[in-house]
């Protein structure tokens, strides 16, 4: 193993040790096993691209995003729903009238028909990534990033802090309710370099602007990075949708397996994307990040093909009903 990812193996063993420590010994997790899975794999994540970059771990975008983050992205969420109570009820007839066009299953339509469920949806798919990203960033910031490289690593040790805090949120809540918070983990840990992902991309726009790119440099930055965060939020949406069709149902939980393939799957690529992305930020000479044709197109090749999975199962569950209820 080589020295410089040993810190990234150990984090993530200890939230493997943990999760199977809990699950084996059949108990309520511990409170400490709990934080140190849900924080794990984004921390993995992290001290790898700090391994190879060979630089330090930036601890002040970590708390940065971590606090900045999630305050930023709560006060955009509160906005958006508040804009929503005062103008947007109004449109839930139609909506309806929509939804039982496509002949979805009736019990599901009475769920998606209700606009603060639509609400929701659009809010994790558009506007979760656009005001997260802004808090990320302005965590990041906190580090003061003196090269092109730190000011990526910053950025992705902010993504890393979110994650951290999201996991633990989403875990407890799982936790607490009595949820299978080990599975919630899972599926998180599945995707822990989407945030760092997109956070890396974001904070090297912020610095190829104010370094001689202007405005065109911020807004590639940004939008990358949103559009990283954006595919994961939709496909996780998706998979929500499709599964929340099944349950509704009563139909035996077929799309499950499928489920969690695809979000491994989509991890998988977030991961090999950001490890592609840090390998042309260590280039010597290289002003931006350039994408030849051919690694565009095999890039957007892999997005499409495992975004692409679940969409044979979501036609036949939304529009055939009977496909699942014999």
């Amino acid at each position: 193993m080589n020295v410089r990812y040993r810190w990234a193996v150990l984090a993530l063993g200890a939230g493997l040790g943990s999760m199977l420590w809990v699950i084996l010994a059949g108990d309520e997790p511990p409170p400490a096993s709990l934080l140190v899975a849900a924080a794990a794999a984004p921390m993995a994540v992290l001290l790898a691209v700090v391994g190879r970059t060979g630089g330090r771990v930036p601890g002040r975008a970590i708390v940065g995003g971590g606090v900045i983050g999630p305050v930023v992205a709560l006060a955009g969420h509160a906005v958006v729903f508040a804009f929503a109570a005062a103008f947007i009820l109004g449109f839930r007839e139609s909506g309806f009238a929509l939804l039982d066009s496509l002949r979805i299953d009736p019990r599901l339509t009475e769920i998606l028909s209700s606009p603060w469920v639509l609400l929701l949806l659009v809010d994790l798919a558009v506007v979760a990534p656009l005001t997260e990203e802004t808090g990320k960033a302005l965590g990041a910031g906190l580090a003061r990033p003196e090269a092109r490289r730190d000011a990526f690593v910053s950025g992705v040790a902010a993504g890393a802090g979110f994650a951290i805090v999201e996991n633990i949120l989403y875990a407890s809540v799982a936790a607490t309710f009595g949820g299978p918070w080990p599975a919630v983990v899972v599926a998180r840990a599945m995707g822990a370099a989407v945030h760092p992902l997109a956070s890396g991309l974001v904070v090297m726009g912020w610095w190829d602007a104010r370094h001689g790119g202007g405005g065109p440099a911020m807004a590639r930055g940004f939008f990358a990075g949103a559009g990283v965060h954006a595919t994961w939020n939709a496909s996780m949406v998706a998979v929500v949708v499709a599964q929340t069709g099944i349950w509704v149902s009563g139909a035996p939980d077929l799309i499950g397996t499928a489920s969690l393939a695809f979000t491994g799957v989509l991890g998988v690529v977030a991961a090999a994307v950001l490890w592609w992305v840090v390998g042309q930020v260590l280039e010597p000479h290289a002003a931006t990040i350039e994408i030849r044709a051919s690694e565009a197109r095999a890039v957007a090749g892999w997005i499409v093909l495992t975004a692409g999975l679940l969409v044979p199962v979501a036609i036949l569950i939304l529009a055939f009903p009977s496909f699942y209820t014999g």
